[in-house]
Parts: C-alpha cells; structure tokens; sequence
C-alpha cells in the first residue's frame, strides 16, 4: 500500500472539484458515485485488506472521516450540478477542506501504526 499516493489522490480531490465548480473541468462528476466511499483504492483497503488492522487505534476513526469525506465530496458536485455554486463553494472551503485536512493526518498516523504492526512492533 503506497500510503503517499492514497495521500495525494484525496488531496487531488479538492484540486479537482475547484476545476469543476469553475467550470474549468471536463471531467463528468457523479455524485452517486463519489459517494461510494468503497471505490477507491483507500475504501478498498479499509472494507478488505485493512480490516486485519481494525483494532489499531486510527482505523476507525480513519474508516469514519474517509466516508465523510465522499459524503462532503459528493455534495460539492451536487449542490454545484442543482445551480447552488455558491453553496457548493462554501462547503468545498469550509467544511469539507478542514476535514480533509483532518483525514490526511490521520492517515499519516495509520500509515505509522499499520507499518508498525507489520513489523511486529507493539503498539502504545
């Protein structure tokens, strides 16, 4: 697992739904699908390989925030796609912006903990 990489996907994001609401994208964003917090290669690992590490002390909060972070991902497009850009714009630097903030520095702390335990290092 390349956390750095799963890392920057979900920093991308914000990049990607700034284009959107600008009207500077051709990307088709759905937001039935951005909700799926199951599709990308995180959610992939949290609902499959990552449950063998779902006693360590981020996991959860981890599998929680990432879940919040489609459901706030997915109201940006569809607040923007019902003509509320404005709406959608505030969400998109509120609320949405500190808990991917949140969500990066909790997977830095996973990352730590499943390296951790991989290595057989007890955890505190």
């Amino acid at each position: 697992m390349n956390w750095m990489e799963i890392i920057g996907a979900h920093v991308m994001w914000k990049q990607r739904l700034t284009a959107f609401l600008a009207g500077n994208s051709t990307e088709s964003l759905d937001p039935d699908t951005i909700r799926l917090d199951d599709r990308c290669a995180l959610g992939q690992w949290i609902y499959g390989a990552g449950k063998a590490m779902s006693e360590l002390p981020r996991y959860e909060e981890v599998r929680g925030l990432h879940a919040q972070f489609h459901q706030y991902a997915a109201e940006v497009v569809n607040l923007h796609l019902s003509g509320n850009t404005v709406e959608a714009e505030k969400l998109l630097q509120g609320d949405y912006s500190r808990l991917s903030e949140k969500l990066k520095h909790r997977l830095i702390g996973l990352s730590s903990q499943v390296k951790a335990a991989s290595e057989g290092i007890p955890r505190f």
